[in-house]
């Protein structure tokens, strides 16, 4: 029955992917928009999304956090429906949406030689800025975690690919992350979900929260930089991707604790594009889920 479910989920995603490419920009991001609101509607994850408001912001009323929340909400459904457009959009198409911001700092990464790490999360439209980053002159390959429907994951990974964007597979991420690395090409990382026991523990939001060591370790065993990013949606369908300059891994220090350093370093960066633009982050995931240990 699991394996029906996700056949009728591939082929909802196939019709609605040919639908929004028939309509106007305009119309088919209020279709997503749309979406979104029913998605709350139905209360699809809406109480996960709130009680992590409430905790990140206790300052904050409820209609304040509603009001985030629906935002975000439209937010995601027009994330999708801009996805599906991949294959209607041309690559240039894509760029024009995007604009890229301090992209000199890829730049001096690339003269360094040792390859990047973008660090970034489940923000804005993060399928759209690694499109648009892909299409700008730079070798680029993100980091994807397998979805639970096969089909959809085999359907989504295809429209990255057509706009260029290499996809390297979570079960063979460690060789192919340093592969990219000593060539000289950037690998993204989103390293904004929860991580379990193997994680790092740091403040995100006033919380600690388990956070991947993966970045932390590819910086120290291969001198990349790390970089975060972010981008933030605009009118009219467009968007700015936003960097923040490189920092390197310094190998002099005891390696526990330059990976807690790092993984700090980055974490309270991507919070802070998370406290400017609430509605943009993904909400609905339960981010403090693993608790840390007692000392």
């Amino acid at each position: 029955m699991k394996n029906i479910g996700y056949i009728l989920q591939y082929w909802l995603l196939i019709f609605l992917g040919w639908w929004v490419n028939l309509l106007p920009e305009k119309t088919a991001l209020s279709v997503g928009a749309t979406l979104g609101k029913m998605a709350l509607a139905l209360r699809v994850r809406r109480k996960m999304a709130l009680d992590n408001l409430a905790r990140a912001f206790p300052g904050n009323n409820h209609a304040e956090n509603l009001r985030i929340t629906i935002s975000l909400y439209q937010n995601l459904g027009k994330n999708l429906v801009e996805l599906l457009r991949f294959k209607k959009s041309d690559c240039q198409r894509i760029k024009d949406k995007v604009e890229l911001r301090n992209t000199e700092y890829f730049d001096q990464v690339v003269k360094n030689g040792r390859g990047g790490i973008l660090i970034s999360g489940h923000f804005g439209n993060w399928e759209a800025h690694a499109a648009a980053i892909a299409n700008s002159g730079y070798h680029f390959s993100v980091v994807v975690y397998p979805q639970h429907n096969k089909y959809v994951d085999e359907a989504l990974n295809s429209l990255r690919q057509s706009k260029n964007v290499n996809i390297i597979f979570k079960k063979d991420a460690v060789r192919e992350v340093l592969t990219a690395l000593r060539q000289n090409h950037f690998v993204a990382m989103l390293s904004d979900q929860d991580a379990g026991q193997d994680g790092v523990f740091v403040d995100f939001l006033g919380q600690k929260a388990s956070t991947t060591r993966g970045p932390a370790v590819f910086a120290l065993k291969t001198g990349a930089a790390l970089i975060t990013g972010a981008i933030v949606r605009q009118e009219g369908g467009r968007h700015i991707g936003y960097l923040n300059p490189p920092f390197y891994a310094d190998t002099k220090n005891e390696k526990q604790a330059e990976i807690l350093r790092l993984t700090k370093h980055f974490t309270s960066q991507l919070e802070q594009f998370v406290i400017s633009h609430p509605d943009h982050w993904y909400w609905v995931h339960k981010r403090w889920k693993t608790k840390q240990p007692a000392a």
